[in-house]
C-alpha cells in the first residue's frame, strides 16, 4: 500500500454506508486496527522500564514519561501510532465532515502531547506542561464523541451485530472514565484539592479503553462496507 493509496479522497458520488466505497476504506481502516494494536507494545515497555518508586496507581503516565530514561521516546512512539490510526479511520469516513474534524484533532493532540511533555514533578508548570495538560484533554474528551456518532451513522447497518454492541458499550465506557478523569483533574488546576479518585489508575483506564475504542471504531468502519447497503445519513 502507498501513502497515495492511504489518502486519497475517495470518488465523489460513490454510494456507501458514511461514504465507504472501493478498496481506500477497507485498507484505511485495516490501517486504523494496526496503529491501535501497535500502540501498545510501547506505552507498555514504558511502564516495565519505569523507577520502581513510581506507583502505577498514583503517577500520572505523563510523569512515568518524564521521570524514566527514553520514556519520551516511547510515549511519541504510542502517540504516534494511535494519530496514524486517527487519521487514518478520518480518510475511510465520505461526507462525515464533523466527525473527521474530530479525529484530525484527536490525532493533532496526540502529537502535541508527545511533542510538549509535562513539567517534571516538583517543578512549576511551564509553557510544555500547559500544552500537554490541554491536549491531554482534547484526547480523552473527543473520542467517545466520535465513537457514538459512528454509532449512530451505522446502527442501521450493523444493528444487533457484536461490532455495533462492543462500539456503543466501549464508547460509554469510554465516556465515562474519561469524564471522571477531566473532573478528577479540574480541582488541582484551580488550586484546590484533587478528588479522591487514584489519577495514575484512572488514566490508565480510561487509556487502555480509548485504545480498545479506536479499535473498535475502525472495525465497524471496516464492517460497514457491505454491498447492498444504504447509505447512512449525510453529514454530522
Amino acid at each position: 500500500m502507498t501513502t497515495a493509496i492511504l489518502f486519497r479522497t475517495p470518488a465523489a458520488g460513490a454510494s456507501s454506508v458514511v461514504g465507504l466505497s472501493g478498496a481506500t476504506p477497507a485498507c484505511s481502516a485495516l490501517i486504523a486496527i494496526a496503529g491501535a494494536t501497535v500502540s501498545v507494545p510501547p506505552i507498555v515497555l514504558l511502564h516495565l522500564d519505569a523507577p520502581a518508586r513510581l506507583s502505577a496507581t498514583t503517577t500520572t503516565i505523563s510523569d512515568f514519561v518524564v521521570e524514566t530514561p527514553g520514556g519520551e521516546l516511547l510515549f511519541g512512539l504510542t502517540a504516534g501510532a494511535l494519530a496514524m490510526a486517527g487519521i487514518a479511520i478520518a480518510r475511510g469516513l465520505a461526507g462525515a465532515t464533523a466527525v473527521r474534524a474530530m479525529l484530525v484533532g484527536w490525532s493533532l493532540a496526540l502529537i502535541l502531547a508527545a511533542v510538549f511533555p509535562t513539567n517534571l514533578p516538583g517543578t512549576p508548570g511551564d509553557t510544555s506542561s500547559t500544552i500537554h495538560l490541554m491536549a491531554g484533554a482534547v484526547i480523552f474528551g473527543l473520542l467517545p464523541i466520535v465513537g457514538l456518532a459512528v454509532w449512530r451513522r451505522s446502527r442501521s447497518v450493523i444493528a444487533a451485530t457484536w461490532t455495533a454492541r462492543a462500539l456503543l458499550t466501549t464508547t460509554a465506557v469510554s465516556g465515562v472514565l474519561s469524564a471522571a478523569l477531566i473532573l478528577n483533574r479540574i480541582p488541582g488546576i484551580v488550586g484546590l484539592d484533587q478528588l479522591s479518585l487514584p489519577p495514575g489508575l484512572l488514566q490508565r483506564a480510561a487509556g487502555a479503553v480509548e485504545i480498545a475504542l479506536a479499535a473498535v471504531i475502525a472495525i465497524a468502519v471496516l464492517n460497514m462496507k457491505r454491498p447492498g447497503t444504504a447509505a447512512a445519513r449525510p453529514g454530522v
